[in-house]
């Protein structure tokens, strides 16, 4: 496993080269909530700030690559970290490249939910979506074939997710325990993974096959209810990614089967997102792009906030010099009659400074369902990034 120490000495190796044969980029971000339907006893706002250094430098066919951050937190200590999120070394053998070290992943084709995306765990504590992942401490190979790509995954050791304080949010109001394990070796116990990726024509396909520790924990309420207990899982899975690229339509297709043992049984499971996004290319006669999404979730694994739930979205493209850029989805399980919203708008200000306002909002008819334990944490988000 990599340590904080291996990870500062990346870094250092990264910075002091003196004919550096690399790039070195930072960000400085600071961010500001709001929860204007915070409960009692619950913050009713947030800020926080981040420092990201990415780096890498070539050794004649070798490179080192360095994704190391800094984000404190005012009044939530779940969200305080010191990670490095990648600090590896890329090796060529044997006609394979070799990563050792802390990498990032990500395996997918869906909008809304990536089933397939198993390698690293989130940060959940950080609220950003796919964009926060921990580092996997590795051994990985790839080999790029004619036919398409290998990549083979050892990970050694598991990262548990991160969750906010019990008076922050997303909060479900009560602290989170100490992690059980379905393995016996716990947080030591190793991973194993493998993806194949090719194309057929206008199709991008892939598959997948993982043995490991179940990236979600199964949440349960301790005996007295005072905290929530999270129990990972051991999960055999099997995945398939499907992506049909039209002139103006992508479908998408993400499928997970398996089984997951934990200690009062074995379960199997079955996780699906399917979905299109249609592009209007121009409407109007404006240079803007927009792309209607329509997405269907089925996931019948306990961690998963209902069984099947409807997404539908939009996203603009203004195909401007600021990037300017719009996203809302909305979730909906009309089962328990409980929805999620969501909204993301990015725009450069200038070369070295850019703007992101997010909201989201969570509905529930009952108080017990999953998004029902989320209803004070509604939130508006402010972040501005600053790069050098």
């Amino acid at each position: 496993m990599i340590t904080y120490y291996g990870c500062f000495f990346a870094i250092f190796l990264l910075l002091a080269q003196p004919a550096f044969a690399g790039k070195i980029n930072g960000t400085l971000s600071s961010r500001l909530d709001f929860y204007p339907n915070h409960s009692k006893g619950t913050t009713s706002e947030g800020h926080s700030a981040e420092v990201k250094i990415e780096a890498f430098h070539d050794f004649d066919e070798s490179r080192i690559v360095g994704e190391f951050i800094i984000r404190g937190d005012k009044k939530d200590s779940g969200r305080r970290i010191t990670e490095a999120r990648q600090a590896y070394f890329r090796i060529p053998f044997a006609e394979f490249d070799v990563f050792v070290g802390n990498r990032q992943e990500f395996w997918g084709k869906a909008e809304s939910k990536n089933v397939v995306d198993v390698i690293n765990q989130f940060d959940a504590a950080a609220n950003e979506g796919k964009s926060s992942k921990l580092g996997a401490p590795s051994i990985s190979a790839e080999r790029y074939l004619d036919i398409g790509d290998l990549q083979l995954w050892y990970i050694s050791n598991f990262r548990e997710k991160t969750f906010n304080d019990s008076n922050a949010h997303p909060s479900s109001g009560v602290p989170i325990s100490s992690a059980q394990y379905a393995r016996k070796e716990g947080k030591n116990a190793d991973d194993f993974a493998l993806r194949f990726s090719g194309f057929a024509g206008d199709w991008d396909l892939a598959g997948s096959v993982f043995y490991g520790t179940a990236r979600d924990p199964i949440l349960s309420v301790n005996s007295n209810g005072s905290a929530l207990n999270p129990h990972y899982a051991l999960q055999k899975s099997i995945g398939f990614e499907a992506q049909y690229t039209g002139d103006v339509t992508l479908l998408k297709l993400e499928s997970l089967h398996g089984t997951q043992s934990s200690l009062i049984g074995v379960h199997d499971f079955a996780a699906t997102v399917a979905g299109i996004e249609y592009t209007y290319y121009g409407p109007v006669e404006t240079i803007w792009d927009i792309g209607l999404i329509g997405e269907f979730q089925h996931d019948d694994r306990p961690q998963a906030a209902a069984n099947q739930f409807g997404v539908a979205g939009v996203r603009i493209v203004f195909n401007d010099i600021a990037d300017s850029n719009i996203l809302f989805l909305a979730s909906m399980d009309r089962k328990t009659d409980q929805s999620f919203f969501s909204l993301e708008a990015t725009r450069r200000i200038n070369d070295v400074t850019s703007v992101k306002f997010t909201s989201q909002f969570y509905n529930a008819r009952t108080a017990n369902s999953a998004f029902g334990q989320f209803s004070d944490d509604d939130a508006f988000t402010l972040t501005l990034n600053m790069f050098f």
